[in-house]
């Protein structure tokens, strides 16, 4: 499922010529997911606290099948948005859903290295869908690269539905509303969001819009080998031991570390070396996917009812960030590398106040 949202973004150059549009409306095929996720995540959190977690993420797999075939026919640019889009509404079957499903099913230190295992599937995930798409259009087109993605996905629909263990619906003991209102209201779990909003709208950025930097004269790689490059991915392995690491020395003390990490990776990305290039990024995944499990960790910490709705409430401000950062820094691309590193640096600097201030509050 998680191949299917960044599938776009290492094939971002092959886009815009085959559906004639500009860099900032190709980003747009990652906007229009992200914010859809955002949206239809209270509709798969706050469902799956109702009818069980399993069986939302089961159905939604299943359904996503359906337009991750039909994009790869998409004849024009509005057509294809529209069909990310409605992948986009699906995916929080899964994105959503699983936060709550792992951390109701672990208990202890099994909880962190748990979080960490399931966030380094999606890091493959994301792997498969940046590095796979960008070598299969690179032999034989953009199109037959996003089609071949039905495969997996299919696949994993499968797996799901097979093997993954079924759970009880919660039945709620307030109202949807009024649980609602508590979240919005609980400054702490909003500060949360915020750390990992914040950053991941300077990693969406950064890794939009990274496959024009390589494929720059500067640079000078070809699609196919930019797509390689986000092979950085595989840091994502080392997450599980971070979901260790956070439960043993506190998440919220881990947090601003992390962050600093990723204003680092992002600063090296403007030296016009390859290798330097690609350790800033492989910091910054790093950095990201470790913000995302700690962030997650801390959500029972942070809430003591209708978890599926407060991870709804968590994704949505993540996911809209991430879907304003696909889009805002592509309109400083034609200023140079320099500022769109400028964009993502400066939320990365608000994650770090935001992860501070929680440290704050919550060692108090």
């Amino acid at each position: 499922m998680f191949a299917t949202m960044y599938s776009t973004q290492a094939i971002l150059p092959e886009l815009s010529r085959g559906l004639d549009a500009t860099p900032a409306q190709a980003g747009l095929s990652i906007t229009v997911v992200v914010f859809a996720v955002a949206v239809f995540a209270w509709v798969h959190g706050p469902l799956s606290d109702r009818i069980g977690r399993a069986r939302v993420m089961v159905g939604s797999a299943v359904l996503l099948v359906i337009p991750t075939g039909l994009v790869a026919i998409a004849s024009t640019l509005p057509v294809f948005l529209a069909l990310r889009a409605v992948q986009g509404a699906l995916m929080p079957g899964l994105l959503v859903v699983a936060v709550p499903y792992v951390s109701e099913r672990f208990r202890g230190p099994a909880v962190g290295a748990a979080m960490g295992a399931y966030t380094a599937s999606l890091t493959f995930g994301g792997l498969v869908g940046r590095v796979g798409t960008a070598l299969i259009a690179d032999w034989v087109g953009w199109r037959w690269a996003l089609g071949a993605l039905v495969v997996p996905v299919a696949l994993g629909a499968l797996a799901m539905w097979a093997w993954l263990p079924r759970d009880a619906p919660y039945p709620a003991r307030r109202p949807l509303g009024e649980a609602i209102s508590d979240h919005v209201h609980n400054r702490m779990l909003l500060m949360n969001a915020v750390v990992a909003a914040a950053t991941f709208f300077g990693y969406v950025g950064l890794f939009t819009y990274a496959s024009y930097r390589l494929t720059s004269p500067a640079i000078g790689l070809t699609i196919g080998q930019s797509g390689l490059v986000y092979g950085v991915w595989v840091v994502g392995a080392a997450v599980p031991w971070v979901g260790h690491l956070a439960h043993r020395a506190g998440p919220a003390r881990l947090l601003p570390l992390l962050t600093a990490v990723a204003m680092a990776g992002a600063a090296l990305t403007l030296v016009a070396s390859l290798p330097v290039l690609i350790l800033g990024l492989a910091m910054t995944a790093f950095a990201m996917f470790s913000i995302v499990t700690t962030c997650q960790i801390l959500l029972p910490t942070l809430v003591d009812h209708h978890r599926g709705t407060a991870t709804s409430l968590h994704l949505t401000i993540y996911y809209l960030a991430g879907g304003a950062g696909a889009y805002l820094p592509g309109l400083r691309l034609s200023s140079g590398w320099g500022a769109v590193v400028g964009v993502c640096l400066g939320a990365f600097a608000v994650g770090t106040a935001a992860a501070l201030l929680l440290r704050a509050r919550l060692d108090r």
